[in-house]
C-alpha cells in the first residue's frame, strides 16, 4: 500500500513539473532563435557569393579551397548558433526557476537528439557520394521532426514551427531541389527570426 502510495506521489510530481515547464518554458529562447536565424543568412549569403547559385550542388564545381570554406561556413554557423542558444536557454531557465536537467527538458533533448544523429549520418554518406543537392532538405527535414517531437514537452508554438520545417525539407526535397540553399535560408533563417521575434512580443504583453 504505502509502495503504491509513493509511486502515486511520484506520478503526481512528474506531471506536476511537466506540466510547469509546459506553461513556462520555451523550447527556443527569443534571442538565440533570432541570433541563429541571422547566422544562418549570413552563411546563405556568403555560400551565394562563393556559388553564384541557389542550388547546393553547385557546390561540387568549387575548387577544393572554396569547398572547405563552404563546408567550414556552416559548421561555425551552426556551432556558434549551438552556444548562443544553450547560454541563453540557461538564463531564461533561471529566470523561470526550471533546471535545464529536468525531466522533462531531458525527454525534449532525447527527442531532437536522434533527428540531428540522422542527419548528420546521412551527410557524411551524401557527401562521399557527391549528392549535395539532398542535404539541405534532409536537414530540414528532420530538424522539422525533431523541433516537433520535442515541442511536445514545451509550449504549443515550437510544434507549429516544427510542422513549417517539415513542409519545407519535403518541398526541398521533392519540389524544389534547385532551390534548396534559399529554402535553408527561408526555414533555419527567416523561421527562426520570425519564432524568437514572436516569443519577444508575447513576453512584453
Amino acid at each position: 500500500m504505502e509502495s503504491e502510495q509513493a509511486h502515486l506521489l511520484s506520478d503526481i510530481r512528474y506531471m506536476k513539473e511537466v506540466m510547469e515547464l509546459s506553461s513556462q518554458h520555451k523550447l527556443l529562447p527569443d534571442w538565440a532563435a533570432i541570433a541563429g536565424g541571422a547566422l544562418v543568412l549570413a552563411a546563405t549569403g556568403l555560400t551565394w557569393r562563393l556559388t553564384g547559385s541557389g542550388d547546393v550542388r553547385e557546390v561540387l564545381f568549387l575548387p577544393p579551397m572554396q569547398k572547405l570554406q563552404v563546408a567550414g561556413l556552416w559548421i561555425a554557423a551552426a556551432v556558434v548558433s549551438i552556444l548562443v542558444y544553450w547560454v541563453l536557454a540557461a538564463a531564461e531557465s533561471r529566470r523561470l526557476g526550471v533546471s535545464l536537467q529536468s525531466k522533462p527538458t531531458q525527454l525534449a533533448r532525447q527527442a531532437m537528439g536522434p533527428c540531428i544523429l540522422a542527419a548528420t549520418v546521412l551527410t557524411l554518406r551524401l557527401i562521399g557520394d557527391r549528392h549535395y543537392g539532398f542535404i539541405p532538405g534532409i536537414w530540414i527535414l528532420l530538424y522539422g521532426i525533431g523541433l516537433y517531437n520535442a515541442g511536445l514537452f514545451s509550449t504549443e508554438e515550437p510544434r507549429l514551427l516544427g510542422l513549417l520545417f517539415i513542409v519545407t525539407g519535403i518541398v526541398a526535397i521533392l519540389v524544389l531541389p534547385g532551390l534548396d540553399l534559399w529554402l535553408a535560408a527561408l526555414s533555419f533563417g527567416g523561421y527562426h527570426i520570425a519564432f524568437g521575434t514572436y516569443v519577444l512580443y508575447r513576453k512584453q504583453r
